[in-house]
């Protein structure tokens, strides 16, 4: 290995907070699908990530070191390398150290371990966090949807699936409104809502949980499921589709890591795709209800 590929951490120190803006651009770019030599934006970055500049200059420059990013003069940064190459996939595990706190949080709350409301104090004693690492965190979950700060210091999580029973109960709310969204007069092919979609799902395809996250698979399977409730013409059905999304993320999570489940997912998700760019939304509403019988938990309830 040369030493331009290098581990960021093996060319110089590289703190913590640094390593995890420098996986977060990636991932960012991963969903955006930017391509080698495309450039990376700062300001669009920090917009994203919700940070100044600063921050995230320093991140691109740990990417630079790393080989992923070039910087050019009078230009910014552009990407270096694929973003499937093992290069990237290092920047994400290096940028990755609040993932293991995370999945703790979420895994407490399925359990029932982590009551509704919480101080940071007993939240950084029990994931030995830092402050900024927790708020940081905490930061990243209340954008997800499961959390929220309360007037003072406490958070309070708020409705999530915690049971069997509950996660089968929104496969079988979304067995009656998605295929019902894909029959309405309104429906209307959106073909350039859908490339991306498409694009993603391919790249799934390809390569599952070789190269992506559990929070991009996740993040994946929604975006179809979303864009084709936006394609029905229906703004109520796409916003219940988001918030059944947002509370059943976290019992998701312990169902992505499957590798079958991801392959016949995505195969069901591009065959829907596909349909429905044929006009064929009467056998597309039929397979919605099929696959979400099985991937959502609608078969649990007889």
């Amino acid at each position: 290995m040369s030493q331009r590929e290098a581990d960021m951490s093996e060319i110089e120190p590289i703190s913590a907070k640094t390593m995890e803006l420098a996986g977060q651009i990636v991932e960012i770019a991963r969903s955006e699908n930017i391509g080698r030599g495309d450039r990376l934006y700062e300001h669009r970055l920090a917009n994203r990530l919700g940070v100044s500049r600063g921050p995230v200059r320093a991140a691109l420059r740990s990417l630079a070191q790393s080989g992923l990013a070039e910087a050019i003069p009078n230009k910014g940064f552009v990407l270096a390398q694929d973003l499937d190459s093992e290069i990237a996939l290092r920047a994400l595990r290096a940028g990755d150290t609040s993932e293991a706190a995370y999945l703790a949080i979420a895994n407490d709350r399925l359990t029932g371990a982590l009551p509704d409301t919480v101080s940071e104090a007993e939240l950084m004693r029990r994931y030995d966090l830092k402050r900024a690492e927790l708020l940081r965190l905490l930061d990243r979950i209340a954008s997800e949807g499961w959390v929220e700060r309360l007037r003072g210091y406490g958070w309070k999580f708020t409705q999530t699936l915690n049971s069997p029973l509950a996660y089968a109960q929104t496969g079988r709310l979304r067995m009656m409104i998605e295929p019902g969204g894909i029959l309405e007069p309104t429906f209307q092919w959106n073909a350039e809502l859908m490339g991306p979609v498409r694009e993603h799902q391919k790249r799934v395809q390809a390569d599952g949980m070789r190269v992506f996250t559990l929070s991009e698979m996740f993040r994946f399977g929604c975006e179809v499921h979303e864009a084709i409730a936006e394609c029905s013409g229906n703004a109520f059905l796409v916003e219940t589709l988001r918030r059944i999304n947002r509370v059943r993320r976290l019992f998701a999570y312990k169902f992505i890591p499957d590798l079958q489940m991801v392959e016949q997912h995505t195969r069901e998700h591009l065959q829907l795709l596909d349909l429905l760019e044929k006009g064929d939304r009467t056998e597309a509403a039929a397979l919605m209800r099929t696959h979400l019988h099985w991937s959502g938990g609608g078969d649990q309830i007889a």
